[in-house]
Parts: C-alpha cells; sequence; structure tokens
C-alpha cells in the first residue's frame, strides 16, 4: 500500500476578522480632535486674520468631509477596527461633529467656539468610557446615560475648557496688559462644562454634538456678554466678581428643584423664575435674594391656607395655587427689569428701590387677596363701593387693605434685617446691617407706600379693564400693579438722594 501523497500548501493569504465596533478607538480620536481647536480659535480671534473665522468654518468644513468618507475606511484600514456603531446611520456623529465646529465658527466668537469644542471632545470622550464601566444609576431623564458619565463628562471638561478659555480668551475680559482675567476664564469654563453635560445627556431633538456645541457655545456667549453688562456698570466693591454668577446659577438651580418638589409652580414657571432668580441674586445679592424668596414662598402658602373657604367663595388660585410662567413673569419681570437697571445706572440706590417696590406691590397685592378672601363680610368694588361676591376683580375689604399694609411693613423689617437696606444705602460693600436709622425708616416709608399703591392699582385697573379689554387679563393687571409699586419706589429713591 503506498503513502499518501502529501497535500501542496496553500499560497493564499490568511483571512483578517472582521472589523468591529471599537468605542475606545472612536473615544480616543474623539478627544485628540481638541488639538484642532488651538490653531483655529487662535487664527478666528487673531484681528490679524479678518477672515479668520471662514478659514476656520472651512477647515471644519473639509474635516467634515474626511470624517464622511474616510475616516472609517482608514481606520479599519490602520487598526482593523471599526469606529461606526452596528447600525448607525449614514447622519451620525463622525461627521456632524467637525461641522457642528464649522457653524459655531460662523455664530459665536472664537473664545466660545474653544469654549465648546473642549467641553465636546474631552467631556464626552470621558462621559462614554466612564459611563460604560459604571452603568448604573441611570439619569432620571435618559435611561441610558448615566451620574457618573455625566460627573465624568463635567470634570473632564472643565481643565481643558479652562485651557482653550486662556488660549483665545473673551476680549471683553482683559486686563491692561492684555493678560486675561481668570475669575473670568473659570467662571465661563464651569458655565461650558456643566451646559455641556446637561445638554449631552439629553434625549434629542438633534444629534449631541450638535446640541453640545451649538448650545454650550451659546451659553458661554450669553454668559461672557451678561457678565460684561453687568460688572461694567457695578460700584468698585463687585467691579470684578464673577463668581457671584455662578453662586447665582447653583442657588437657583436649588430654587427650582425646590418649588418643583412643593408643587408652587409648574416646569415653565419654575425655570422661569430660576432665571429671574439668578438675576436678582447677581445684582440684588443674597440681600435682595432674600426678598425675592420671602414673596414666593410667603405667596405660596397664603394661597393655601383656608382654601376650602376660597374655593366655596369662589376666590381660589386656580390649580390648587399652583403658578405657572405667566403668573411668575407677571409678578417678577419688573422686579428683574429693576435689578438689571442698578448696574445700567452704575449702582443708583433708586434702582434697587424701584426693585423693593414692585416687590412689595406683588406681596401686598397677594396678601391682600388671600387673606381678603377669607373676611367674613362681603367685599366691595373698590369704583363704585357697592357690596360684590368674593372673588369679583377689584372688589377689597379693610381686612384685605389692613393684611396688605402688614405685609409691607414686614417686607420692610425684612430688609432690614437681612441687609437690604445697606446694600441700597452703600453699595456692594459687603454684608452689613448697620444702615443709618434715618435712612433705613425711609426706605421703609417708601417701601410701605410703594406695595398700598401697587394694591390699589391692581383692585382699580380689575374693576375697570381686567377681562373686559382684549389681552388685558390678570397677568397684565399684576404687572401694572409692579410696574406702579416700582414707579414709587424709584421715585422714593430719587428725592432720598
Amino acid at each position: 500500500m503506498s503513502a499518501e501523497a502529501p497535500k501542496p500548501e496553500s499560497s493564499a493569504p490568511a483571512m483578517r476578522p472582521a472589523p468591529v465596533h471599537d468605542p475606545g478607538l472612536r473615544s480616543i480620536i474623539h478627544f485628540l480632535a481638541i488639538l484642532g481647536a488651538f490653531p483655529l480659535t487662535w487664527i478666528a480671534a487673531d484681528p490679524a486674520y479678518p477672515i479668520g473665522k471662514a478659514w476656520a468654518a472651512g477647515v471644519c468644513l473639509g474635516m467634515t468631509c474626511f470624517n464622511m468618507f474616510l475616516l472609517s475606511p482608514l481606520a479599519v484600514g490602520l487598526w482593523n477596527k471599526s469606529i461606526r456603531r452596528e447600525g448607525e446611520s449614514f447622519v451620525n456623529g463622525i461627521w456632524l461633529y467637525p461641522l457642528a465646529l464649522g457653524l459655531g465658527f460662523v455664530i459665536f466668537p472664537a473664545y466660545a467656539v474653544g469654549a465648546a469644542w473642549a467641553a465636546l471632545a474631552a467631556g464626552d470622550a470621558a462621559a462614554v468610557t466612564i459611563g460604560r464601566r459604571i452603568p448604573k444609576p441611570a439619569l432620571p431623564w435618559h435611561e441610558k446615560k448615566t451620574w457618573a458619565g455625566l460627573l465624568a463628562f463635567v470634570l473632564a471638561a472643565l481643565p481643558c475648557c479652562a485651557l482653550l478659555l486662556w488660549w483665545t480668551p473673551c476680549p471683553l475680559f482683559l486686563k491692561a496688559s492684555g493678560a486675561p482675567e481668570l475669575p473670568y476664564i473659570w467662571t465661563l469654563a464651569v458655565i461650558a462644562a456643566v451646559s455641556g453635560a446637561l445638554l449631552e445627556s439629553l434625549h434629542g431633538p438633534f444629534d449631541d454634538n450638535l446640541r453640545v456645541v451649538l448650545g454650550t457655545g451659546l451659553a458661554v456667549w450669553l454668559a461672557a456678554v451678561f457678565l460684561s453688562f453687568g460688572t461694567s456698570g457695578m460700584p468698585a466693591g463687585r467691579h470684578l466678581q464673577p463668581e457671584w454668577f455662578l453662586h447665582a446659577l447653583a442657588v437657583n438651580a436649588g430654587l427650582v428643584l425646590g418649588v418643583l418638589a412643593l408643587r408652587f409652580c409648574d416646569l415653565p414657571g419654575a425655570l422661569a423664575g430660576g432665571v429671574i432668580g439668578a438675576i436678582v441674586y447677581f445684582f440684588a445679592l443674597p440681600q435682595g435674594y432674600a426678598l425675592l424668596i420671602l414673596f414666593v414662598v410667603g405667596g405660596s402658602l397664603l394661597s393655601r391656607v383656608g382654601r376650602a373657604t376660597k374655593e366655596a367663595r369662589g376666590a381660589a388660585e386656580a390649580r390648587g395655587g399652583k403658578r405657572g410662567i405667566s403668573n411668575v413673569l407677571a409678578n417678577l419681570s419688573v422686579p428683574a427689569l429693576a435689578a438689571l437697571a442698578y448696574p445700567a445706572t452704575h449702582g443708583h440706590p433708586a434702582a434697587l428701590l424701584a426693585f423693593a417696590g414692585a416687590l412689595a406691590a406683588a406681596l401686598a397685592d397677594t396678601v391682600s387677596s388671600e387673606i381678603g378672601a377669607l373676611g367674613p363680610g362681603q367685599p366691595k368694588l373698590i369704583t363704585t363701593r357697592k357690596e360684590v361676591p368674593h372673588g369679583t376683580n377689584g372688589a377689597v375689604s379693610l381686612l384685605g387693605y389692613g393684611a396688605a399694609g402688614l405685609a409691607c411693613v414686614l417686607f420692610a423689617l425684612a430688609a432690614w434685617a437681612s441687609g437690604f437696606w445697606f446694600v441700597v444705602e452703600q453699595g456692594h460693600q459687603g454684608w452689613r446691617l448697620d444702615v443709618s436709622p434715618g435712612r433705613g425708616v425711609l426706605y421703609g416709608l417708601v417701601t410701605l407706600f410703594a406695595g398700598l399703591v401697587g394694591t390699589t392699582v391692581d383692585s382699580l385697573l380689575g374693576a375697570t379693564v381686567e377681562e373686559k379689554v382684549a389681552g388685558f387679563g390678570k397677568g397684565g393687571v399684576n404687572f401694572v400693579c409692579t410696574l406702579s409699586g416700582a414707579a414709587v419706589g424709584a421715585l422714593g429713591g430719587l428725592w432720598i438722594g
């Protein structure tokens, strides 16, 4: 029996395994793209290159084309790994990343694009990496995102955002030597990192690369404009204190969560109140913010007092006293505008007295309505003095007016005890209570008068035009009420000097 002839060896090369998606490689490429931020933001911001922004946007467009057609095949050829996720559509983050940056260079200043680029590159890469390793607990608003990933985004993005903002600083915050002001760099870096993390964690509606770049760029740009406006008109004691802006944002994030948990407000109203609260905290300091909280909490609690009686009389607030955005804007827009007027008038005390007068008017109107509705007798229409049912627009009572006056007195005492009168008299010089007694009494009397004028104007408008003139409902009446209180406060401030 002959031996079997040996089989010839195959000359065909061994087959490479099919490439599989490598999220780690994608994150590394995603992060390393930040290196392009340094030359592009520099050329976009340098006045020596008048079309530098166009050049930067053009380079990003070229990167978009490269990522769209060549990056994935290159990764497969070099490492035999795919950077595209399984089932990922043609419209994906691989090329939307540079496209969003190109749009950012067209829309925003270079420093805002640099901060957004750093947030996206470092933060998103860290969130993906850590989120895969610590998959729980998930975020309540997105079950596929985790708290660990959100925190990793912020911690990784913060130093990178600060570095880019130092490399290409906002021209509004430069020292005489041309060096950037570090407090502003870190303030804007925190805003970029936190806003980027929140935007990345949301469900849609667009790809997160678009959301993070354009949303973070907008947030940084608006924050810079706001800080420039606020600090340029401040008295000397607050000329360069941007950290107060971060305090204001953090405190009012807590306010939003608190009023939602206590069901004082719906979500749109809470968010609007948070924005207004941040403005008040920044310009009227915690002392003025305490007065805002006094109105918000006091008014919400009073609406629940004697609820059954008010409902039986048809005088109860709708929705169980839960405020909406129209109510928030009607009562708090004028105080916010008065707070904004403080830097616009270079720290004139009349602006802060207008703020106090508007809040006193809103509080007096709320107290007179809520307490007056519990009175034993029938209220009377302010214009005719005829008895009318409870809940009638323009109805007033002695109990309601007395309660409004007492509320204004307590409000003025709270302004003294919190140190707000010291801020009115001395500006942003610290937290002290030693306002001169004469001035403190005058400020209190102006506020008392402003509150009573405001609630009277509210009643007059309620009896004459509310729901009788098109577009002039309860919100419009409340707005004019606070506006009249602010006017009295401002006039009092100009008179006192």
